[in-house]
This record gives structure tokens, C-alpha cells and sequence, in this order.
């Protein structure tokens, strides 16, 4: 044979060696892409965004965005207890309406 044919146990053995290759490759994207992995690396990302967005530099506590956040929630629980109260009341007044 030439030195441009390889041969064919040089090729069997460059499948193998790519096959072996695609199968760790195939395993690694399994485990990465797996559910519960995925949640655990947004969920650690959220959290690294959440302290990056409230500490300073020094690791201390930025008060003005913690102000901010907690006026945030409390505004939004307002807003979901007003809207329960108003939906009851709806529903008491269509009761009145319906009963004989």
C-alpha cells in the first residue's frame, strides 16, 4: 500500500477512537442538559445576580435597593390582597343577586 491509503486498521481504529469520543461527548451534554442540573445552575445564577445587585464590593448590604425591593413586595402583596377582597365582594354580590 501507499502513503496516501491508510490502512484499514488505522481506519477501524479512527472509528473506534471517534466513536468512544461521540459517546463521552453524548454523556457529558446528557448530564448537563438534565433537568435537575439545569435548575440547580439557574438557580445558583439568580442567586449570585441577586447578591451582585444588593451588596457592594466590601460585601456590605446596599440599603437603597433593599428599600426598593422590600416596597416592591409589600406593593405587590397590597395589590393581591385588594384584588381577593374585590373578587369576594364580586362574588357575594352575585349571590345576593341569585338568591330568592
Amino acid at each position: 500500500m501507499s502513503k496516501d491509503n491508510p490502512s484499514m486498521t488505522k481506519l477501524e481504529n479512527d472509528i473506534v477512537t471517534t466513536r468512544d469520543r461521540l459517546a463521552q461527548t453524548v454523556d457529558e451534554l446528557t448530564v448537563r442538559a438534565a433537568p435537575k442540573n439545569v435548575i440547580a445552575r439557574q438557580k445558583e445564577a439568580a442567586k449570585a445576580s441577586f447578591d451582585k445587585a444588593m451588596r457592594t464590593e466590601s460585601g456590605e448590604l446596599r440599603m437603597d435597593r433593599v428599600a426598593i425591593a422590600a416596597a416592591s413586595v409589600a406593593a405587590i402583596v397590597l395589590l393581591k390582597m385588594t384584588a381577593s377582597n374585590r373578587q369576594k365582594k364580586k362574588w357575594a354580590r352575585q349571590r345576593e343577586r341569585r338568591s330568592w
